[in-house]
């Protein structure tokens, strides 16, 4: 009984360290999103566009992406370029064109990796008279 018992723990153990080993190897950082103004705001005036970029790391790679305003007051025009597949540095920019309204908006980026793993950056922007 008590071979069978030390055989048991003996097995579990190896599971455990095997279990263990395997997760800590495919845990990969979620992606990294920057932009060259970090923290800044950007403004804009009422009608007027400006170009943006942002810069990603996937340790993951990538696996897709959505750009909105946070609050509509103007439109995204996004970089149509494609990002290749096991990219994980690449960059998306465009323009934003702001509408007719002033007031605070904002470009939210999210990136999704392959691992399901995603983050989000805003870049600021005040639409001025």
């Amino acid at each position: 009984m008590k071979s069978t018992f030390r055989v048991l723990v003996f097995v579990l153990a190896i599971g455990a360290a095997a279990f263990s080993s395997s997760c800590s190897d495919d845990d990969k950082n979620p992606p990294v999103i920057t932009f060259p103004s970090n923290g800044d705001q950007y403004e804009v005036k009422v009608g007027e566009s400006i170009n943006f970029s942002f810069i990603v790391e996937a340790e993951g790679v990538y696996a897709s992406h959505t750009l909105e305003a946070t609050a509509s007051m103007g439109v995204i025009v996004e970089d149509n370029s494609t990002i290749g597949d096991g990219a994980k540095d690449f960059t998306i920019s465009g323009s934003y064109t702001a509408g007719d309204v002033s007031g605070p908006d904002g470009l939210k980026l999210t990136v999704k990796d392959n691992e399901g793993a995603e983050s989000s950056a805003i870049i600021n922007v005040d639409i001025l008279n």
